[in-house]
């Protein structure tokens, strides 16, 4: 505590400030020559409701002054900038007082830019990588249990009212996965074009000097490419790893230019150059940071100079495969696939057996067969993500609480049942020609690229309803249920007539990739 008449040294403590108020307030009595002696308390905001303390604090936690004496005058903080990305306090010492002001340092729009730009596509390639996966997965007998526990637990996260940015499992690890295979295949492609010149040349003389040069230069390219890829997966893969003889000269150039942006001479020519275009261009320019972690040789030799590599990078691939919590995408995937297909079995053995008899038979069969579909197809995609919310197999009964949700949120369940039948109609279109196995995964490409928008739109619609606690009125409930109905009926006339147009007949109707594997022969 300051006592009246004493002076507070702000020079040799910057953090202790003194306010200065107008009209000033003294303490005792006022001089002749009006100078007023102030003395001040700081007081920290986290201890104001305890007691008032005083002493030396971050500038950051000053937030009011007391001036000792009648009358009390609380200095106000100064508002911070609007949009600040990089706050700093500069104080300006002067005679009187210390101010305390905020200047703001956010990037420059080139750089806010190129900053968005990257982000934008590293969450990009995420996605695309989940989704080759998946259609990979989706394509492999057994493994299709994996990708369809995948799409399962992608609305069952919404459900349970996570965000979609929960929803997006595993971008970080398909990303990393992805990066691997296409810096794999990008490296190997060197080699089938020098093989496919080997290849001609030998068709045309095997005995020649040219046919002989190819085969040292395939030979040698196979040994490059082999070290190449063994190193960058000894280095964790990423997909930088397989480019870092191009990444060399860029860091290198980017080191230069810091290194000579230093100089007075250069900055004044970035100022007159590009210094238009943004105050804070040239700062960012001469702050840029050279790419790190992305020479191979280095890393490579310093774990091996921290010794046991191959334990290391057996326990890291484990550790890695461990994450990808495969077993419970499976089993996820299984209970799913087996309540779906017990709902489906009744209508879909009706509509098959009606495409075997002739007659009155068929016609009836067919009836209700659609008439079975359209109750199912209306609530089957509220009940799976029902089941993958709660994760119980015996979640495919609880039929009530689907109807008590849809209930809760009409509008929304209507949309996302419209939006799952739209986005499923062409896929049927890709099953009228058989192709090869082998080109399987290509299909299922376009499969899964339908079928996440759908499982999150009804992820969404079950949020909807859970968040709210009574269900809307009647007269807005009971016709939204009803025009349901007409939804499921087309889906369901639809999904008839494609055992006319798809490869395998009648048998197709097994394969309803809309509830079932996202994948178009999974009977194969």
């Amino acid at each position: 505590m300051t006592t009246p008449g004493e002076n507070i040294d702000s020079d040799s403590n910057p953090a202790i400030v003194s306010a200065d108020v107008n009209p000033p307030i003294v303490d005792a009595s006022i001089v002749s020559d009006e100078r007023e002696i102030v003395s001040a308390e700081v007081v920290d905001l986290s201890e104001l409701s305890n007691s008032r303390t005083t002493g030396s604090v971050a500038l950051e936690n000053i937030v009011d002054a007391e001036l000792v004496g009648p009358p009390l005058v609380i200095a106000e903080e100064e508002p911070k900038a609007a949009n600040s990305y990089d706050m700093q306090l500069e104080p300006t010492t002067t005679s009187e007082s210390v101010e305390v002001t905020f200047t703001e340092r956010p990037l420059s729009w080139v750089f806010r830019l190129l900053s968005g730009v990257s982000r934008a596509l590293t969450h990009s390639f995420g996605i695309v990588s989940v989704i080759f996966l998946l259609a990979v997965a989706a394509s492999i007998p057994i493994i299709q249990l994996v990708s369809f526990g995948y799409l399962l637990e992608v609305s069952g996260r919404l459900a349970r009212r996570q965000s979609f940015r929960d929803a997006m499992i595993g971008l970080n690890k398909a990303s990393k996965l992805g990066g691997i295979v296409l810096g794999t295949w990008l490296t190997l492609l060197p080699i089938r074009f020098v093989s496919e010149l080997w290849h001609e040349s030998y068709l045309i003389d095997p005995t020649s000097s040219q046919t002989t040069g190819m085969r040292i230069a395939q030979v040698a390219l196979i040994a490059l490419a082999l070290t190449h890829i063994a190193m960058a997966w000894s280095c964790g893969g990423k997909l930088r790893y397989f480019f870092w003889p191009i990444i060399a000269p860029c860091s290198f150039a980017i080191w230069l230019v810091r290194r000579i942006a230093g100089a007075s001479v250069f900055r004044s020519i970035l100022n007159v150059s590009v210094g238009w275009m943004s105050p804070h261009l040239v700062n960012d320019i001469c702050n840029a940071k050279p790419i790190g972690d992305w020479f191979v040789p280095a890393i490579l030799f310093k774990q091996i100079k921290a010794g046991n590599l191959y334990a290391r990078m057996r326990d890291s691939v484990w550790d890695f495969a461990v994450s990808l919590n495969l077993p419970s995408y499976f089993m996820l995937g299984l209970k799913g696939f087996v309540g779906s297909f017990a709902w489906l079995l009744l209508p879909t053995v009706l509509l098959v057996a009606a495409s075997y008899t002739e007659g009155g038979t068929a016609l009836l069969t067919g009836i209700f067969g659609v008439l079975f579909a359209i109750p199912i197809f209306m609530m089957l995609p509220f009940l799976q993500t029902h089941y993958a919310k709660e994760g119980t197999l015996k979640s495919f009964l609880e039929v009530r609480a689907v109807f008590k949700n849809f209930g809760r949120a009409p509008l929304a369940h209507i949309s996302a049942l419209l939006l799952t039948v739209v986005l499923a109609l062409p896929l049927f279109f890709l099953k009228i020609e058989q192709i090869p196995s082998e080109l399987l995964w290509t299909l299922s490409v376009v499969f899964i690229m339908f079928s996440w928008p759908a499982r999150m739109s009804v992820g969404w619609a079950y949020r909807r309803g859970v968040k709210r606690e009574s269900p809307t009125k009647w007269w807005l409930r009971y016709p939204v249920f009803f025009l349901a109905a007409p939804v499921a009926l087309s889906f369901a006339l639809i999904f008839t007539l494609t055992r006319y147009v798809s490869w395998n007949g009648a048998m197709s109707l097994y394969e309803n990739h809309v509830f079932l594997l996202p994948a178009p022969f999974w009977m194969m």
